[in-house]
């Protein structure tokens, strides 16, 4: 059975997102009627303004950065609707195969083609209280691996195993497993022999 490939989690960079207005005194701002009295929810509850701003994850200030998520990695061409990737996405897309690169080395891991490749996926999430989704990272890894692990993601089978949290101190990432579709079954005695020893 080979190592597991360990990828880095969370993206850093620049990303653009939507807060809650404020005042010079940092008091909400509030959306208004017409009329001048406050615009309410379904819920009766006073609706906050809202504004774009771009906001910096930087890694050597110690910041969690950011999971990568679909919303996280795109960026949306408003003129012609196509998307592209964000930079931080593009940053963390190319850290991956640099690393992917290293483990096939040590792995003699070929390129395959037209071949089912399995890639089981184990997140170890940060240790906070955000809920993460755990298939939504799938797209750029299966990118990232693409010319690489296989010739094509066609052939990439995604699998989520398990899900944990990282220890205090400890940063996030992803534990992979890589291997052919026709080893499955040699993979799972190697498995059960292990449990069993």
């Amino acid at each position: 059975m080979m190592k597991p490939l360990i990828l880095p989690m969370m993206m850093y960079g620049k990303f653009r997102t939507t807060r809650v207005k404020k005042d010079n005194e940092g008091n909400t701002i509030y959306k208004r009627n017409p009329d001048g009295s406050y615009k309410l929810d379904k819920h009766g509850r006073k609706i906050p303004e809202k504004e774009k701003v771009w906001i910096y994850h930087r890694e050597e200030d110690n910041d969690p950065g950011v999971y990568p998520s679909v919303n996280h990695i795109y960026v949306i061409n408003m003129k012609h609707g196509k998307k592209r990737l964000s930079a931080p996405a593009e940053k963390l897309k190319e850290k991956w195969e640099v690393i992917t690169k290293e483990w096939m080395e040590e792995n003699n891991w070929k390129t395959t083609s037209k071949e089912k490749i399995v890639i089981e996926v184990t997140p170890y999430f940060p240790n906070d209280n955000i809920r993460r989704d755990s298939n939504n990272a799938f797209k750029l890894m299966m990118d990232a691996f693409n010319g690489l692990i296989y010739d094509d993601d066609y052939y990439g089978l995604p699998r989520v195993m398990d899900f944990a949290k990282v220890q205090d101190g400890e940063s996030p990432y992803f534990e992979v497993y890589i291997y052919k579709k026709d080893d499955e079954h040699e993979i799972l005695q190697q498995r059960i022999r292990q449990t069993i020893t």
